[in-house]
């Protein structure tokens, strides 16, 4: 890839109904309102990714990690989300929400559009989860287009010997209160976790803890 981009996710968002975290693979939930194939298709793609969703919990480092294959297997599940949006099997707000989080990890303009889009409906379901995802997929898609992004939720590693950045970021374009309504933390802290990742830690989670 050109260059990396993390959209930190705030794992507590998605702890419902979870089950023991499995010993040898991903926990899976029961969830009631959601299609078990949208179900699956959001584990493996936070799997993939180090991370046991419904448990909260790391499993791999990001530098260890096989982003070809990762690339690979995203482009399979986009496909896949896109069949069972056109057969009518993704319909609750929550399920938008596994579908958007699927294609927001993507590096084509179209397909975080498009993620940007389902977060909204998802919101548009009565899923207000979603607030802070439609704001990241937005940074996103406008990075993408080489524009600003605005809410401030996207840290960049532009090569292998850069630092971490936000930049390009419009930091004027939203006020602090008017993140809040989006689930986005105030650009101060933004700053911090920055700062703290320039400096070799790990970064954290740019939605709100009283995000609901």
């Amino acid at each position: 890839m050109k260059f990396t981009i993390i959209a930190l996710l705030f794992c507590g968002t998605f702890l419902f109904c979870q089950t023991t975290p499995a010993p040898n693979g991903p926990t899976v939930p029961k969830l009631p309102d959601v299609n078990s194939e949208i179900l699956q298709l959001v584990i493996q793609d936070q799997w993939d990714r180090g991370n046991d969703m419904f448990a909260g919990r790391s499993v791999r480092n990001f530098q260890s990690l096989d982003w070809k294959s990762i690339l690979q297997h995203d482009e399979e599940r986009h496909a896949q989300v896109r069949k069972l949006l056109a057969e009518g099997k993704i319909k609750t707000g929550r399920e938008y929400n596994f579908a958007a989080l699927i294609f927001q990890h993507s590096i084509n303009a179209e397909d975080l559009m498009f993620a940007h889009v389902l977060a909204m409906t998802s919101i548009s379901r009565g899923y207000n989860l979603s607030r802070w995802l439609a704001a990241a997929t937005l940074d996103r898609y406008l990075q993408t287009i080489k524009q600003p992004q605005v809410f401030g939720t996207q840290f960049l590693k532009p090569s292998k010997d850069a630092n971490w950045t936000m930049d390009p970021y419009d930091r004027n374009a939203l006020s602090d209160d008017q993140k809040a309504l989006w689930c986005v933390i105030p650009l101060a802290e933004q700053e911090k976790i920055l700062s703290s990742m320039q400096n070799g830690h790990q970064g954290s989670t740019t939605q709100t803890a009283d995000c609901k």
